[in-house]
């Protein structure tokens, strides 16, 4: 049988919230991640090749990446109802045993005090399920530059707060412009596949306990990859 990983969910010093979390241990065949994000993100689902770094274990991930989606307000309609939120879908997804819930939404949200109640709520709602957040930092570019630029010092100090991991993609992305179509925010097919990757190595960091950073990658085992869509997207 395959060791097992224990995955360190850090207390945050004391402030006027307070997180005390438990070490949580996870099958390390069995690393189940839920990803969730809107139209930015949704490349992962509409770009197959996206998703090559997980074709190989130990991770089995689900997508929520919808065009749309907000991280707690109800977005635009899909059909006759509105696109189910961040938060929603966390709750959807509560009892099927995540290990870390990765966020990569946020883009349609509006207002640096909104992002850091939502990040909050959101966070309360990961820890509640015993999973680990992991957030991606915002493409500083084209119409949501001013917006990301905000949103990303927020996220950051909300990650030193809480204690849950960042990956930068901002800073990761910020001169590869071949990565994306002609707003600069958005990705081609091959920048999918560049996203898909960094998350990728962010969660092997993260699992093997080194510091979350965008070189660092460690040893897999096989494992399925799955993806469990929600309702239709335009």
């Amino acid at each position: 049988m395959s060791p097992r990983i224990r995955l360190w969910l850090c207390a945050a010093l004391a402030s006027a919230t307070v997180v005390v979390s438990a070490p949580t241990t996870v099958n390390a065949e069995t690393v189940k991640v839920l990803v969730l994000g809107d139209s930015v993100a949704s490349v992962l689902r509409w770009s197959p090749p996206a998703m090559k770094a997980f074709w190989k274990g130990p991770y089995t991930v689900t997508l929520e990446v919808w065009g749309c989606q907000k991280l707690v307000d109800p977005g635009c309609i899909e059909g006759t109802s509105p696109q189910a939120s961040t938060l929603q879908l966390i709750q959807k997804h509560r009892d099927e045993g995540i290990d870390i819930v990765v966020v990569a939404a946020g883009y349609n949200d509006t207002g640096a005090a909104y992002l850091q109640k939502s990040i909050r709520r959101i966070h309360a709602a990961v820890k509640s399920m015993g999973a680990h957040l992991m957030w991606l930092t915002y493409r500083e570019n084209g119409n949501v530059r001013v917006k990301a630029r905000a949103f990303n010092d927020v996220v950051k100090t909300q990650a030193k707060k809480l204690k849950f991991s960042v990956l930068d993609w901002e800073n990761i992305a910020r001169r590869q412009k071949h990565w994306f179509t002609g707003d600069g925010v958005h990705m081609t097919a091959h920048g999918g596949i560049r996203l898909g990757n960094h998350i990728r190595r962010a969660l092997d960091a993260y699992t093997s306990g080194k510091p979350v950073s965008p070189t660092t990658v460690a040893p897999t085992t096989v494992a399925p990859t799955t993806t469990a869509p929600s309702t239709p997207t335009s």
